[in-house]
């Protein structure tokens, strides 16, 4: 790197930090820097509740973590991390959470201490399973684990009760387990290639779900019980599966299958994406949230205020979890 680059670049970053400090931040933004450590300063910024540190060169977190217990929001996607960073499970406070982009393939058992937890990002990372202390997060409602290789989801998943967006797409996955039919909220569920031969039968009791993705596995035939007791899925793709059987689904009004779309409504066409931006901001039950940028892209301006406490930062976590990373 070139030293009058990293030289204005390390100033820039301590400036930052020093402003922080100085305004009593509740928000730290040190993303794209380029970092490889995180500088010793940052450890006073103790008012900080959401710390970006997304794309940047990190290979590990420094322990004074440990002392951000008002820490809600934090970003490491796109570093350079080898594995789950053990001092994040002492962040109890923790509400969102993105891992996404790095070398992470296992998640420790401590990931269950995290009970305030409500979104949870570990996209591309090489994960192989989820542990079943993952049901400890019970506040957990959205989950995203894209372009993994996990093969096999815990049974404890079931008790993840509020749990609304689930997305699993490009991995090993060959059955889901039976507990599912518990998470009574789950609202979209994307399962897209993986290695599943056959519906799920959970779906029939799941009654809020409203988008299912299954395109992309090796599901040959559809029970016609199934068929009959989904209708008020708004969606399930069935898209690049070796189906033998395709004309009583391209019948059904809920099912995509061969570019085949939903009733007359041109915005699901079966593709897993939605253009309607205005669904999306006043229907958040009924939106598919796969159309979705970066979770660091999302807007990190300090609004610090003195009327501006933990409370009010916290009615913001929902909306931030339609802000994910999209892997076609």
């Amino acid at each position: 790197m070139n030293c009058v680059f990293e030289f204005f670049r390390n100033h820039h970053i301590l400036a930052i930090v020093e402003d922080a400090l100085e305004n009593k931040a509740y928000t730290l933004n040190l993303s794209r820097f380029q970092m490889t450590d995180i500088p010793d300063l940052v450890e006073k910024c103790e008012t900080v509740m959401k710390l970006f540190l997304n794309h940047n060169h990190l290979t590990q977190l420094p322990d004074y973590l440990n002392s951000f217990h008002r820490l809600q929001i934090l970003t490491l996607d796109y570093n350079h991390l080898q594995q789950f960073p053990t001092v994040i499970c002492n962040l109890t406070t923790l509400r969102e959470l993105n891992l996404s982009c790095n070398q992470i393939d296992e998640l420790p058992p401590e990931i269950g201490r995290l009970t305030e937890l409500e979104i949870f990002w570990c996209n591309n990372t090489g994960l192989t399973k989820i542990p079943q202390e993952i049901a400890n997060c019970l506040r957990l409602e959205t989950f995203g684990a894209r372009g993994n290789q996990i093969d096999v989801l815990p049974t404890s998943f079931g008790l993840l009760h509020r749990l609304k967006w689930l997305t699993l797409e490009n991995n090993h996955l060959k059955t889901v387990p039976s507990s599912i039919v518990a998470l009574e909220k789950m609202v979209h569920l994307n399962l897209k290639n993986n290695h599943l031969t056959e519906v799920p039968t959970s779906l029939m009791e799941m009654k809020k779900l409203q988008f299912v993705f299954l395109n992309g596995n090796r599901i040959e035939a559809v029970d016609g019980e199934v068929l009959e007791k989904t209708k008020f899925i708004k969606m399930i793709n069935l898209n690049d599966n070796p189906i033998r059987e395709k004309t009583e689904l391209m019948n059904q009004p809920h099912i995509v299958i061969d570019g085949s779309s939903v009733g007359n409504d041109s915005n699901n066409n079966g593709d897993d994406t939605s253009n309607d931006d205005e669904d999306i901001h006043n229907d958040s039950d009924l939106s598919d949230w796969e159309n979705s940028v970066e979770t660091s892209d999302i807007d990190t301006t300090d609004e610090s205020t003195e009327e501006n406490d933990i409370e009010d930062i916290s009615v913001l976590i929902p909306e931030l979890s339609r802000y994910i990373t999209n892997f076609n």
